[in-house]
């Protein structure tokens, strides 16, 4: 799921994802939703002055590799549960610009 937040001010883009559960990993951040490495929330991010792009999905399960250099990626994208986390980061980083 894919979501463009104009920004009025900058904020700081890594302090808002950590209050809001997310640590760094290569290239984006995830939120693990127990105590195992799946399922998570994977964040994917894309930033210009003024917008933010934040692109969310739930990995379920570790991919599995069907054929040699081809992976099958087990990640939801538009469910219930994605939807609501969505705006909930939408609601961190408004929090965020307030500050």
């Amino acid at each position: 799921m894919d979501l463009k937040i104009n920004l009025k001010k900058p904020i700081n883009l890594a302090s808002c994802l950590r209050q809001a559960g997310y640590h760094p990993i290569t290239g984006s951040w995830v939120r693990h939703l127990g105590r195992g490495h799946y399922p998570r929330f994977h964040l994917y991010l894309g930033d210009k002055p003024n917008s933010l792009k934040l692109s969310l999905h739930i990995d379920q399960k570790q991919h599995t590799i069907d054929m040699p250099g081809l992976k099958r990626h087990a990640g939801e994208y538009n469910s219930t549960i994605v939807q609501e986390e969505m705006a909930r980061l939408q609601r961190w980083v408004k929090y965020s610009e307030s500050l």
